[in-house]
């Protein structure tokens, strides 16, 4: 096994190789007091020789490492972390003057990234890591991030044995303390969990600068009413002395909707919303809608705004930076698929807030592909707090005292969530 160094944009983060005899299946499962990441490998036992199947690591955030055997035919390697570092890339490559390699990238990027990782995980417990399955270009995989890799910690190395019952020597306790068994008493007690002392939620005011956004009939513009209520929101959410807002622009700006996803996975969001206010062919269309990712829209007016939304980068020019490399893989599909899930329970307790509003909730939950929601780690949420191309919806988004009220129930809404489904505090 091999724990090395890996930093992204300033974030804590390793890179474990796991060297085996023949090709390697694993399960990956995450838990916590303290953080952990678990990797399951069938019919494997610990390679004698080199060093022990336990120790110490000093390559943050590991901290300790060890291996067993919780059933005959498992074995169990551990490493223990003293932050939430969940993996962001897994991958298989094949023998190079060695054996087979098993590759798992992990980076903490906060509380929420990891908890919405332990429960892909946990739903998804026998997804298949080769890279074939991935869809991963192995090769540029292990290179991704750092050109300049400080040198290798070499901690030992575990032999896989098809067919064969794990046949490694060891001195674990015989009674487990905890989930992730076998666990040796000499020991030292894992360091406390580590708890926020407040949510971080990121606001998001839709359009900026040289985009305008929607044009109301009065002339109002979208990114000057959305502007105004993203300020706010993040008052009445900082008055709760829970929340840090983190405010995507302060200002009349033009931001790329990638960098809005940036911003917020820089700051360990553990949510975001999007603010909006657009237009429609009928000015009879008011309300208030709520949308959440989704391949498929929930319906062709969603679809279209969605792709209207999305259009707003190509008023900056063409956008040179490439894709994310994070973008492709089985493993941040399946986390993808578990923050719209969350991004579910956010959008459900938005809607019960808003019901007393004009419109209120009679648009209700809806889904399409927008780009601006596509953080895999973040639930994240697109409100349309009303249209510009109605008279009423226009004039209200306009009075102070509505954009009062509605982040008022925003905020409402946004406790509510987090109590429920985001990190303890």
């Amino acid at each position: 096994v091999e724990i090395q160094n890996l930093l992204q944009a300033g974030q804590s983060g390793l890179r474990l190789v796991v060297e085996t005899k023949s090709p390697l299946k694993a399960r990956l499962s995450l838990l916590q007091e303290p953080y952990r990441l678990v990797i399951d490998m069938p019919r494997t036992s610990w390679q004698a020789g080199q060093l022990a199947p336990h120790g110490a690591l000093t390559i943050a955030p590991a901290t300790r490492y060890r291996f067993g055997s919780p059933q005959p035919d498992i074995g169990r390697l551990v490493i223990e972390m003293d932050g939430p570092a969940a993996p962001v890339r897994v991958f298989t490559l094949p023998p190079n003057n060695g054996g087979h390699r098993f590759v798992v990238d992990m980076v903490d990027r906060g509380k929420t990234a990891f908890l919405v990782a332990t429960a892909a995980l946990a739903k998804n417990p026998d997804v298949d890591f080769s890279a074939e399955a991935l869809g991963v270009n192995a090769a540029a995989q292990i290179n991704t991030a750092s050109s300049t890799l400080p040198v290798k910690n070499i901690i030992a190395t575990p032999t896989s044995k098809p067919g064969r019952g794990a046949t490694v020597k060891r001195n674990w306790s015989e009674k487990a303390k905890s989930s992730d068994a076998p666990t040796r008493k000499a020991i030292p007690k894992a360091k406390p969990r580590r708890w926020p002392q407040k949510w971080v939620v990121f606001i998001d005011a839709g359009h900026g600068g040289k985009d305008p956004g929607a044009i109301g009939r009065a002339g109002t513009k979208e990114k000057t009413v959305t502007l105004l209520a993203a300020k706010d929101l993040a008052r009445q959410l900082k008055a709760t002395g829970k929340v840090t807002p983190v405010l995507a622009r302060g200002d009349d700006r033009f931001l790329r909707l990638r960098s809005r996803i940036n911003l917020a996975r820089k700051h360990q969001a553990d949510l975001f919303i999007s603010l909006h206010a657009d237009s429609a062919h009928s000015s009879k269309a008011h309300g208030i809608s709520v949308f959440s990712l989704s391949d498929n829209a929930s319906d062709k007016e969603a679809a279209a705004l969605a792709r209207k939304e999305n259009k707003a980068d190509l008023i900056g020019g063409p956008d040179l930076s490439g894709e994310d490399a994070d973008a492709a893989g089985a493993l941040v599909r399946m986390f993808q698929r578990e923050s719209m899930n969350q991004s579910a329970h956010l959008a459900s307790a938005i809607l019960q807030q808003v019901r007393g509003l004009p419109g209120g909730d009679k648009r209700g939950h809806r889904f399409a592909g927008f780009a601006v929601l596509k953080a895999p780690d973040i639930p994240s949420v697109l409100v349309e707090m009303g249209f510009l191309s109605n008279r009423q919806d226009e004039r209200n988004l306009n009075k102070n005292a509505y954009r009062r009220d509605l982040s008022r129930r925003l905020t409402t809404a946004i406790i509510s969530y987090l109590n429920g489904y985001g990190p303890k505090l």
